[in-house]
């Protein structure tokens, strides 16, 4: 492979790892757990910031499914570096911006009003690519700051 294809080819892997972190927090933001579950490797591992463990996509989406109906999140992420240790798995550490809400509360022409706590977090990530596809197949997040 030439200089150029392996470049291009490396960067169309960094867009692809790059969507489908955006698409697991889009899932989880908007309630789509078949979205969610669809990005999930079958042996995924979530290590939530309270250091619980779910194992396997069922597990990942069962946690999302229970959570209360009436909260509302937006994960913003930001600066995801990404670092290949093969041509087949990358690391991926990304600061979130985590903000919530409640649907009870009345939507305005601004939204809806935050809750007092925000969060400033991190995920770090494992990514493998297996049959032809990126998928997460372990999220370890944590929480640096709140306000």
């Amino acid at each position: 492979m030439t200089d150029n294809a392996a470049l291009l080819t490396q960067a169309a892997h960094a867009q692809a790892v790059q969507a489908l972190l955006v698409r697991v927090g889009w899932s989880i933001d908007h309630g789509d757990l078949d979205s969610l579950a669809s990005c999930l490797h079958p042996d995924v591992a979530f290590v939530r910031p309270d250091g619980q463990v779910l194992h396997g996509p069922q597990a990942v989406r069962d946690a999302y499914a229970h959570r209360d109906p009436n909260r509302i999140t937006r994960h913003l992420l930001s600066a995801a570096h990404l670092q290949w240790s093969s041509p087949d798995r990358v690391d991926a550490h990304a600061t979130v911006l985590l903000w919530t809400g409640r649907q009870s509360d009345s939507a305005t022409a601004a939204g809806r009003p935050a809750d007092a706590v925000q969060k400033l977090g991190e995920h770090h990530d494992v990514l493998t690519l297996e049959d032809g596809r990126w998928w997460l197949l372990r999220r370890q997040s944590e929480f640096v700051f709140f306000r």
